[in-house]
């Protein structure tokens, strides 16, 4: 068990033994609890007073009501209850006291007759127990006045209820009157019986209005109903008398306390809920057992006495708030039975941190006894190991001055043998140097002069195979590619049937030569081909474009074809179709379904011979699991489906088979049929990816031969690592293409530099922000393209493997601070918002794949 354990233990231990002790000691012997009890009641602030409570006492020998030894005359409260009934007031408590016989002064049996009938018409009499039964039956309600005093003989809290278990059947009086004030006999809560009193204050300053009868009884006689009505309307009037029959009961502060004026207090206490709250036994037992093991475990805890000595003002200070707070909401506390159980515990708590102390202190000097004893071993050990060592010391001297001789002779040849040393290596690094050199002079020269016509040397292919790449060229395919010619040759099948051919692959990889060399193979060759972008129509002019309109159809509008009547006999060829929007691909498919459709304007049906061809570089299976693209559509589509691969999964003899086509094309446009490719550029061709696979290669070999001074393409004039010059080409490519060339020759940058961004930045010739604000739109790219797999969309963008985890921990953070945690978006508006203001440097092209990504993040629960 650690010391830990064991002071916690001790502090429980002591705590409770403590508090058992106090709580019993209180309980057997209550006198003490009670006296600080009533210490905390005279400092409690006054409670609250009911304004509706009225005493008149009547002094025996001096009042007209009485008629001798505290006996009241029934003719004055018959007066007296009328009177007061038409004063207006809530009930009227006479504490009568009716002893058989009756006298005849006091108006004897007829006297009481009379009066129980006003009583009866009053209405609001409340009568004590003991009046005889005509008064009882005529009365509103009825208590006994009787109350049962502490064993001290001292009044503090109601301890009966009624039905009672006691000699009189009916509750208090006071509890009674409130009962009846309140109309309902469930006003009288549960709390009032066997709860402390309230004292709102003493007898001897009351404080309830206190009228002598005398002065009211004049009042009546005057007939001032004014008066009467001032005082009296809506109290609840107690009559009662101070003759030396009364009974009376001590109070905490007084002797001789009338209980008339009591249940007044009761009433009150009832009205206000002017109950003193006491915590419950066990409540009080688990606070006290609480805090005492807190200071036991202190005490126990081996705390300096100054800190002790300041906790201890503390924790005094912090018992007198709270008990200041506590009389201030109308609470007691037992602090007797707490602080003698804090005090026996902080007792025994000190007396058993003594006597542990001794104990340690006795087993800390044996401890360092022991520890002495061990020292003095070791001291002498050493002190023998020192004496060995300064004999060998003195053995190693002698033999070093004789080794002396020795050492001088090998100094000598060493120095011999790092100058031959350094002869070598000035030899090496002027060799190096001429490497170095031969090398670049190399580099330079293969940049300088034309490729030789090795490098074009072809592979020589079987006689049958000659003549299928003969027919792909004779149809702008260009390839020796296995792949191409299997998809050239599915190609010629599917020519022939008038089923729907549908062309899969990247950006740039032929799909429209595809499309044509199928409407060249088909029946249909003799009939137009017509192609149609379909990202480029705007869905306002979709059926306008496609399905044509007449004249008058619109504003402005005289009539014309669309695009699939003018195909009619032909091919219609539908570019990019995966690009189609919802509600267009259903028009579209209306008319798949029966080759029907309406002109805009028309109602007749037109019936056309069409056959359709479409591609796209999306994965449209994909976008039909994702709810993007219909089903029913797709399937009308892919017929047959031919997938064309990528640049980069061609063999490089596809490469240098486009890129002189494309040499000898733009050359002859501008006249320059000198112009050759020099070997660096071949091998940087060879040796570039071509994210944007046959256009981009094309785009490249134009703007080389604009660009070029002399008669030889160097890697310089391909410009793969440099920014892309915007030019306006003859095949119009535009803007948008451009862009898509600039990024893929920022990402080969990136790749040979291997994504050192200050690399790539000095060899493009910019600064390394804009190097990284590339790059990571090309992240988020890349993320969209793989879903958010952030690995799969690392090694697209890494290429080689060795480069992956360099890539993978960019994209990780690009996609942790695309929506940083420490900002909250209220729609995904405000965050693309957010993210535009972030990323202003970012080019156009690269946003929609970041408002994607937020779509994304807010579609996803907890994104």
């Amino acid at each position: 068990m650690t010391d830990r354990s064991r002071t916690i233990g001790s502090a429980l231990a002591l705590s409770l033994l403590a508090t058992v002790v106090a709580v019993g000691f209180s309980q057997i012997v209550p006198q003490g609890e009670r006296w600080l009890t009533d210490r905390q009641l005279a400092h409690m602030p006054p409670g609250p007073v009911d304004p509706s409570i009225m005493l008149v006492t009547a002094k025996e020998n001096t009042s007209p009501a009485l008629c001798g030894e505290g006996r009241w005359n029934f003719a004055v409260m018959e007066a007296t209850l009328l009177a007061l009934h038409e004063a207006g007031a809530a009930v009227i408590v006479p504490s009568m006291d009716v002893s058989a016989p009756i006298a005849s002064e006091c108006g004897g049996l007829p006297g009481l007759v009379r009066l129980a009938e006003v009583t009866k018409r009053v209405g609001s009499v409340v009568y004590p127990d003991s009046v005889p039964p005509p008064l009882a039956d005529a009365a509103t309600a009825l208590g006994t006045l009787a109350l049962v005093p502490d064993d001290d003989g001292v009044f503090r809290r109601v301890k009966s209820s009624f039905p009672s278990a006691g000699p009189s059947p009916h509750p208090p009086i006071g509890l009674a009157i409130a009962s009846f004030v309140s109309k309902t006999a469930t006003a009288i809560k549960p709390g009032a019986i066997g709860n402390q009193l309230r004292f709102v204050g003493g007898w001897n300053n009351p404080p309830f209005p206190n009228h002598v009868f005398a002065d009211v009884w004049n009042t009546i006689q005057s007939g001032d109903r004014d008066q009467l009505a001032n005082m009296f309307r809506g109290k609840v009037v107690i009559i009662f008398s101070l003759g030396s029959k009364n009974s009376t009961l001590s109070t905490p502060w007084e002797f001789a306390v009338p209980v008339e004026f009591l249940h007044a207090l009761v009433v009150n206490a009832v009205l206000t809920n002017g109950w003193v709250s006491t915590p419950p036994l066990l409540g009080a037992f688990l606070v006290t057992g609480s805090v005492g093991m807190l200071l036991a475990f202190i005490i126990l805890g081996e705390t300096p006495l100054p800190r002790l000595g300041v906790m201890g003002l503390a924790s005094v200070l912090l018992a007198g708030l709270a008990l200041f707070c506590g009389l201030r909401l109308g609470w007691v506390w037992p602090i007797f039975s707490t602080g003698l159980a804090w005090g026996m515990t902080i007792g025994g708590a000190i007396f058993w941190r003594s006597f542990m102390s001794q104990s340690i202190i006795q087993r800390r000097i044996a401890q360092g006894r022991q520890q002495l004893w061990q020292l003095e071993n070791e001291l002498i050990e050493k002190q023998h190991h020192v004496r060995e060592l300064e004999t060998q010391l003195h053995a190693a001297q002698d033999h070093a001055n004789q080794s002396a001789t020795v050492i001088e002779g090998l100094q000598v040849l060493q120095g011999g043998v790092y100058r031959q040393l350094e002869i070598s290596q000035a030899g090496m690094e002027e060799t190096l140097r001429q490497i170095d050199g031969l090398k670049e002079e190399l580099e330079n020269l293969r940049q300088q002069v034309p490729a030789s016509q090795k490098a074009f040397h072809l592979t020589p292919v079987p006689g049958d195979s000659q003549a299928l790449l003969q027919e792909c060229a004779s149809f702008q395919i260009l390839t020796r590619d296995p792949s191409i010619l299997r998809a050239f040759q599915d190609l010629k099948k599917a020519a022939v049937t008038q089923n729907p051919i549908l062309l899969l692959g990247e950006t740039g990889t032929g799909k429209e030569v595809f499309a044509k060399a199928a409407h060249a193979l088909s029946p249909r060759h003799q009939g137009p081909f017509v192609s149609v972008n379909m990202a480029a129509i705007r869905s306002e002019l979709f059926e306008g474009e496609l399905f044509g309109h007449v004249k008058g159809a619109f504003t402005g509008a005289v009539g014309r074809k669309g695009h699939i009547e003018t195909a009619n006999g032909g091919t219609l060829f539908l570019d990019e179709v995966g690009e189609l929007p919802s509600d267009l691909q259903a028009k579209l498919l209306r008319f798949l379904e029966d080759g029907s459709f309406h002109r805009v304007g028309e109602s007749q049906l037109t019936q056309v011979d069409v056959r359709i061809i479409a591609a796209t570089n999306r994965d449209l299976q994909k976008d039909v699991e994702g709810g993007r693209y219909r089903e029913d559509l797709y399937y009308r589509l892919r017929s047959i489906v031919l997938i064309l691969p990528p640049l980069r999964q061609r063999g490089q003899e596809d490469r240098l088979l486009l890129a002189q086509s494309f040499l000898q094309h733009f050359s002859g446009q501008q006249h320059r049929m000198d112009l050759e490719f020099t070997q660096g550029a071949l091998d940087a061709i060879m040796a570039y990816q071509w994210p944007g696979n046959i256009r981009e290669l094309r785009q490249t070999v134009a703007q080389a031969v604009a660009l070029a001074t002399g008669s030889l393409i160097t890697e310089a004039d391909l410009h793969l690592s440099g920014p892309v010059t915007l030019l306006a080409t003859g095949e119009g490519q535009g803007k948008e293409e451009l862009g898509r060339l600039e990024d893929s020759m920022v990402l080969e940058c990136l790749r040979r530099h291997g994504f050192d961004m200050q690399a790539t930045a000095k060899a493009l010739g910019w600064d390394r922000s804009t190097v990284t604000q590339r790059l990571k739109g090309l992240g988020f790219q890349a993320l969209v393209a793989y879903q958010g797999n952030i690995e799969a969309a690392a090694q697209s963008l890494a290429g080689d493997v060795a480069l992956r985890r360099v890539v993978e921990g960019r994209l990780r953070e690009y996609s942790k601070n695309l929506l940083p945690s420490s900002k909250h978006y209220s729609s995904v508006e405000e965050a693309v918002a957010d993210c535009r203001r972030r990323f202003r440097n970012l080019p156009e092209r690269h946003f929609p794949a970041v408002e994607q990504l937020v779509h994304q993040r807010f579609s996803t629960p907890g994104g």
